[in-house]
């Protein structure tokens, strides 16, 4: 592709920059004020054990679950001790990712399609719900929206110039990705597919494409021969439900402007009317000198929520947190969309109703429960006011002890009642003690919302997988339970031994 051929030489004015100063400042205060209001959630407590562990135990950690290669918390761990690890300090270095995106998100849209639309893009990104959310949760999907923004806006620049120093920048990049998650693998998937689609426009490129990511993947090697020497292969994402057809809209609303329960109606219609309205305007109308450019956007936006849909049908990892991805294209096609518009008025009044669906989801995203994370802070208070010298604490898992611990600081000991799929007897656990408190923490089955929504009197009666050794020891022991309560997320019983302990003392 020509220099020529793409409205990339629009220059970047001082009044833009103010403006994406304006944007980061709104974004900051959207994102960082509310970094200390929850508790730290089971993965973020997970984050911060394995942030803080020394780094053999965290190379052995991150092998043992395999759930994510090791970047992030490579990256959390050099971190952590310049902010601590408080619930502010924990989160902050992923807010700053988030940040950082908004003018990268701007630099791509400018370059592939006009200064107006990555402003508008830029703008949408520092309102977005869900990515305000994940910019606050002490995870890596903060960083793998920054880095699928850097390395579409390198592998633009690199298709486009052939310069070395963007294939160079493009082949760090996806490095990087490949060793964050394994959804970043799609980001070179789709540079592939838009490449094939046009492959007499980019035939001298694809051969400097393709020694980019075999040098990028070179890097992903180490992760991959340790993975492949565990003794058991499960990447822990069994839990999460096959997706259904109507997922595929509600996933692009929650990535749009938060998906909530609690919207109110009609003002959520109009939102979304709105938002697809400025989306099929993106997605449509294409032209000679835009077209490279859009068609590259939309196969970043359908393609991988498409494949992982059909792929999720035999064995489900479908979840929105990790097709979080694609939000920058969904916003680029909203912004192309709104700045097309040939009406000065109409293209105004648009943009400030999709301006306000944002402002309105970070509202509804706010007040709903689901958007809520575990109030492990509460519990462990609670059961810290309340116990006694010859106390036990049951743990339904031995991973709950990441959050739990995190704000447990008593003298109880703490002993897990299940390990993956193994259970263990609940009467040598609590022989000795006089009262038992059984922690017992939601089930999670994250398909569209960060975390999952409450059921008003608990989660436990209507838990498929219930671990049945817990059941007949709950059953045998109902006269016995003196407390029951129920905080977000958690529910917690009290058990009282002592009689069962006096009449088996000889």
């Amino acid at each position: 592709m020509q220099r020529s051929s793409s409205p990339l030489t629009e220059p970047t004015t001082n009044t833009t920059w103010l403006a994406m100063i304006g944007l980061m400042l709104g974004g900051a205060l959207l994102r960082l004020p509310r970094l200390p209001l929850q508790s730290i959630a089971f993965d973020e407590g997970y984050s911060l054990a394995v942030g803080s562990a020394a780094w053999p135990t965290l190379f052995q950690a991150t092998l043992s679950s395999g759930v994510h290669p090791p970047l992030f918390y490579i990256i959390y761990k050099t971190v952590l001790p310049l902010w601590g690890t408080s619930e502010f300090g924990g989160r902050f270095v992923v807010v700053m990712a988030g940040l950082l995106t908004i003018p990268c998100l701007y630099q791509l849209g400018r370059l592939m399609f006009g200064r107006q639309v990555g402003l508008l893009a830029a703008a949408l990104l520092a309102l977005n719900p869900l990515h305000v959310w994940l910019s606050q949760e002490a995870r890596m999907y903060g960083f793998l929206i920054l880095l699928a923004t850097l390395s579409m806006l390198f592998f633009w620049q690199a298709v486009r110039t052939n310069q070395a120093r963007y294939w160079l920048g493009l082949t760090v990049v996806n490095a990087l990705l490949f060793n964050l998650h394994y959804f970043g693998l799609w980001l070179p998937f789709i540079q592939f597919v838009a490449l094939l689609t046009d492959f007499r426009r980019y035939f001298g490129r694809f051969r400097y494409w393709v020694l980019a990511q075999f040098v990028a993947g070179l890097a992903l090697l180490p992760w991959i021969f340790f993975t492949a020497r565990r003794p058991a292969q499960t990447f822990g994402i069994g839990f999460l439900d096959r997706p259904d057809l109507l997922d595929l809209p509600l996933t692009y609303w929650n990535l749009a402007i938060g998906f909530s329960r609690g919207n109110f109606w009609p003002l959520t219609g109009l939102a979304l009317l709105a938002v697809t309205a400025a989306l099929l305007l993106g997605l449509t109308q294409p032209t000679a000198r835009l077209w490279p450019a859009q068609k590259i956007v939309v196969l970043w936006l359908i393609l991988p929520v498409g494949l992982v849909w059909l792929i999720s049908q035999r064995r489900s990892f479908y979840a929105d947190r990790y097709l979080s991805f694609v939000i920058p294209a969904l916003l680029l096609l909203v912004s192309l969309g709104l700045t097309r518009l040939k009406a000065k008025g109409w293209r105004w009044l648009l943009i400030g109703v999709v301006l306000a669906a944002n402002g309105y989801g970070l509202l509804l995203t706010a007040r709903d429960p689901a958007f809520l994370k575990d109030d492990w802070r509460g519990a462990v208070a609670y059961l810290t006011a309340q116990e006694q010298p010859d106390d036990v604490i049951l743990l339904y898992s031995t991973h709950i002890q990441f959050p739990f611990g995190y704000y447990y600081a008593g003298q109880l000991p703490q002993k897990p009642i299940s390990l993956n799929l193994e259970n263990y007897p609940l009467e040598p656990l609590t022989a000795g003690h006089n009262r038992a408190w059984l922690v017992y923490p939601y089930t999670r089955r994250p398909t569209h919302y960060p975390m999952q929504p409450l059921l008003p009197q608990g989660y436990w009666q209507a838990d498929p997988d219930r671990n049945p050794l817990l059941v007949a020891w709950l059953t045998a022991h109902t006269d016995n339970i003196v407390e029951y309560q129920h905080f977000r997320g958690i529910e917690m019983w009290l058990v009282d031994l002592s009689a069962v302990q006096a009449i088996q003392k000889p």
